[in-house]
């Protein structure tokens, strides 16, 4: 899973389970913030520099095919933990409440899965270990998520989105840099950045500071049989409109990821690096330039469409800047133009996000399960960075190497950006 914004939905039906109390909304934002700002550095770290440096020394030249597999197989935990964990967080009752447990059990089992995937280094162990990590990491990311709606008034919903935006790029930042200066020395960047996430969570669990729920009545939740629950879980894409705002997000995130998630790949064997400069290090150079602006862009395009209106428009200019910035390394296979393409697309997929959230609060159908529904959505975002490695070894081995990775990935940008014209206008109006 790459490290980027969650949207923040707000259920208009989800049972009154913990209400708003007084004095509890910085403790939430804090604790949404180390979650999201660990979380994401461990991610970003391993997806950037540390997992295709292992996967190159294990594979050797069979590295994009290794690296897709490794990938490929993590799908399973991405799809399928963050609704499941979710649902089951919905029916947890503790004395710690129904969320601080999960986001402690995330922070354990995230930390030993890193470990292990650092002691590593066959291509086998690398797909256990990773399947191992996505699975614990998207617990704490997502549970948090549904503290929001149950811990936060809904007049400061915009606030929670925002510090929760601006974790993810931080941990990005933190994570890359961190990544490339333990790339050699994997198994002490692993063990850390566990060690800090397994902190992170421990200290995000006491802030959020729930209730005792072991009494609380939610019939709705109890008479259900839990079976039933789960074949529901992805009720809410039968909405049209919701469905068609997932997919854009989908598709645009697929050709996004298709080119940087080879990264380090396209810097090794493909653009012109000035000497003295090893990979490792350009990775992290143009992964923070690209998160700094991609916080620059999130930060100017939510207050503009709240001003302005006109979210498909805003959603489609953005992402079209996205298929532009994507394709650029054709014109040059420099390391400037590189860093061209990391500013600019960094700018872009920010200025998309930052619409897109409001797009997808607006038209997100009545659900009565935070958990859950919030973890479905969580996919549009995980989804594509596992899907990615196969598109971009198809590209590189069959279609004519890095050219066609570009072109590929462009392509895929421009479709997920034309679907977003599906959205009927008339449901995004403010």
């Amino acid at each position: 899973m790459t490290a980027l914004p969650t949207p923040v939905p707000t259920p208009r039906t989800e049972p009154a389970t913990d209400a708003p109390r007084r004095g509890r909304v910085p403790a939430l934002l804090a604790a949404m913030f180390l979650v999201n700002v660990f979380g994401y550095a461990a991610n970003n770290a391993a997806i950037a520099v540390l997992l295709p440096s292992q996967v190159r020394s294990a594979a050797g030249d069979g590295a994009v095919a290794a690296l897709a597999l490794v990938n490929g197989v993590s799908a399973i935990a991405s799809f399928g933990i963050p609704p499941l964990v979710g649902l089951m967080s919905d029916r947890t009752r503790t004395r710690w409440g129904r969320r601080s447990p999960w986001i402690l059990a995330g922070g354990v089992l995230t930390a030993a899965a890193l470990v292990l995937t650092g002691a590593v280094s066959t291509v086998t162990g690398l797909v256990i270990g990773w399947f191992l990590v996505q699975a614990t990491i998207n617990i704490g990311l997502n549970i948090i998520l549904a503290t929001i709606p149950e811990g936060i008034p809904a007049k400061r919903h915009g606030l929670a989105s925002t510090v929760q935006g601006v974790g993810i790029p931080v941990g990005g930042i933190i994570g890359v840099q961190l990544g490339a200066a333990l790339v050699d020395s994997v198994m002490v960047a692993y063990a850390l950045l566990g060690g800090l996430f397994l902190i992170a969570s421990v200290i995000s669990a006491v802030l959020i500071r729930e209730r005792s729920n072991t009494a609380q009545d939610a019939p709705d939740l109890a008479r259900e049989p839990m079976g039933r629950q789960f074949l529901a879980m992805f009720s809410s894409l039968r909405d049209r409109d919701y469905r068609w705002v997932f997919i854009s997000r989908a598709v645009i995130y697929l050709g996004y990821n298709t080119v940087f998630g080879f990264s380090l790949y396209i810097l090794q064997d493909h653009i012109v690096l000035p000497a003295g400069l090893a990979p490792a290090s350009a990775v992290a150079t143009a992964q923070t330039t690209s998160i700094v602006f991609l916080t620059i862009g999130t930060l100017i395009s939510g207050p503009l469409v709240d001003r302005l209106g006109r979210h498909r428009g805003f959603v489609l200019i953005s992402s079209l800047l996205l298929t532009f910035s994507i394709v650029l390394p054709l014109l040059s296979p420099s390391w400037t133009m590189f860093l061209v393409q990391a500013g600019l697309s960094g700018f872009a997929l920010g200025a998309f996000l930052g619409v897109d959230l409001s797009l997808a609060t607006i038209v997100l159908p009545k659900t009565g399960d935070a958990g859950r529904d919030l973890g479905v959505f969580h996919i549009a975002l995980n989804a594509p960075q596992v899907v990615a490695p196969f598109v971009a070894a198809l590209a590189v081995q069959h279609l004519g190497g890095y050219h066609a990775l570009f072109i590929v990935g462009g392509v895929f940008a421009f479709l997920g950006s034309l679907t977003v014209l599906r959205v009927r206008p008339q449901q995004v109006t403010t």
